[in-house]
């Protein structure tokens, strides 16, 4: 029974002064991060915050540390993720300067509206942390600018899509205006074709009865010109038939009188 109760001192004795131990293994290399940190090796710093972090990763001010060192780098995401570490800890001793550097982060960023948020939650910590009152109120005039110039975009982005909308407008009557005055010409062309058809069909016609005209006035002539020669030829045999009547009578009144007279020559 005594001994079990020695073994049993001994082991408390042990833990505490293992965890003295880590506690100073912690305590030295975040000491020499930090003096990495004041001399601006932050390369060198982060990576002794970062092992601390690892080693005691519910220790908030390693995170906060870690953080710093990567800000500083421009490390913006992986500092903004340290530090959101270093937040759950509501005990945290240092909110305020937290609350701050995360509004670094999110003003580097210009997520101007949520630094705004963190640089004020920094001065409900702490209302005489002027390095956050001073940041909020450039913030505040930078989202302001910021909000203008979004409105600005959007007004003319709004405008842009009113001037394509009415330049596609005016594209689609150009185009109808275009196809009307296509049609109404191809309906021209059609009526003048028609109508040029129609006239060529007319003169056709004209053409046709001019040449039977012609030729029943040539038909007409010939008969004409027949009935002349037969007319002609009548008088003749008319004139020749008389004139040899006459003859027959000059004939038979010599006749005549050489039987009177007696004489016959």
């Amino acid at each position: 029974m005594r001994s079990a109760f020695v073994i049993f001192i001994l082991l408390i004795i042990s833990n505490a002064a293992l965890g003295e131990i880590l506690t100073y293994n912690k305590v030295i290399t975040n000491s020499k991060a930090n003096q990495e940190y004041k001399s601006n090796d932050m390369e060198t710093a982060q990576k002794k915050y970062r092992s601390n972090a690892l080693k005691y990763p519910e220790d908030s001010a390693l995170h906060y540390n870690l953080g710093n060192a990567l800000y500083k780098q421009g490390k913006l995401e992986d500092a903004e993720a340290e530090y959101k570490m270093a937040m759950r800890n509501q005990d945290f001793n240092n909110k305020s300067k937290l609350y701050q550097n995360m509004g670094n982060v999110k003003f580097q960023q210009k997520d101007y509206k949520n630094a705004l948020e963190y640089f004020k939650k920094s001065l409900v910590n702490d209302p005489q942390n002027t390095d956050a009152r001073y940041n909020y109120e450039l913030t505040s005039r930078y989202l302001q600018k910021q909000q203008e110039q979004q409105q600005q975009q959007k007004q003319d982005q709004d405008n842009k899509d009113e001037n394509k909308d009415k330049q596609k407008q005016q594209n689609d009557e150009n185009k109808k205006e275009k196809e009307k005055e296509q049609q109404q010409q191809q309906n021209q062309d059609q009526d003048n074709k028609n109508e040029n058809k129609d006239k060529q069909k007319q003169q056709g016609n004209e053409n046709k009865k001019d040449k039977e005209k012609q030729e029943q006035q040539q038909q007409q002539q010939e008969v004409e010109k027949s009935k002349d020669e037969k007319e002609a030829e009548q008088m003749l045999k008319a004139l020749l038939a008389k004139e040899k009547e006459e003859m027959q009578k000059e004939k038979e009144k010599k006749s005549a009188e050489s039987q009177k007279s007696g004489k016959y020559w």
